[in-house]
This record gives structure tokens, C-alpha cells and sequence, in this order.
């Protein structure tokens, strides 16, 4: 698995980040910790899934999956998401996160 550089942290995981991304590498993730990655559908944008789920895609999906953040809880996702969506707006002026997280 790849990771993003600058890695998004919601609140809830910044205190455990370091024990989070281990635990996802030994293949031995937390209960409750999300995954936020460049979504395997390329007409869409992002996935969002629990770290459990990442050895199931992997059956699926034989391509690497690109970590762009994590976060302790599903709405904590979705609110990383959400701010992630609004830096990318403001930074370039367009929705396209595909392209933003390529470069």
C-alpha cells in the first residue's frame, strides 16, 4: 500500500497515528479506524472503508490502494473528507481529487 506524503489525520486518530498506520501494515487494523483513499472506480473520486476491509479489497482489487487519511470513526471520515474537499476547492478552484492527489 501507498501513502500520501502529507497524510490527512482526523482529531480522533492524530493521537494514535503512528500505532494506526503499523497496526493497518502488519495487516492488523484497529476496530473503528477509516481509511479515506483514491477511489478504484475511476469515475469516481474517493473510497471511504474501514481498515478491516483493506485485506478484502485486496482479493478484489489487485491494484495498491493510495492512503490519503485515516480517521477514528465513520463520521470522523467523513468530516476529514469534507475538509478535504474544501482545502482542494479553495487551493485549485475545481473538485477534481483525482487529479489533485496524482500530481
Amino acid at each position: 500500500m501507498r501513502w500520501y506524503d502529507a497524510l490527512w489525520v482526523g482529531p480522533g486518530a492524530v493521537r494514535h497515528k503512528r500505532r494506526i498506520i503499523s497496526s493497518i501494515e502488519k495487516h492488523k487494523p484497529a476496530a473503528g479506524t477509516y481509511l479515506i483513499m483514491l477511489a478504484e472506480n475511476p469515475a469516481e473520486q474517493l473510497d471511504i472503508v474501514p481498515a478491516g476491509m483493506l485485506e478484502q479489497r485486496a482479493a478484489y482489487h489487485p491494484e495498491e490502494p493510495y492512503i490519503l487519511g485515516i480517521a477514528s470513526g465513520k463520521k470522523e471520515a467523513f468530516e476529514l473528507v469534507e475538509k478535504m474537499v474544501d482545502y482542494i476547492y479553495r487551493e485549485t478552484g475545481t473538485l477534481n481529487i483525482r487529479d489533485y492527489f496524482s500530481e
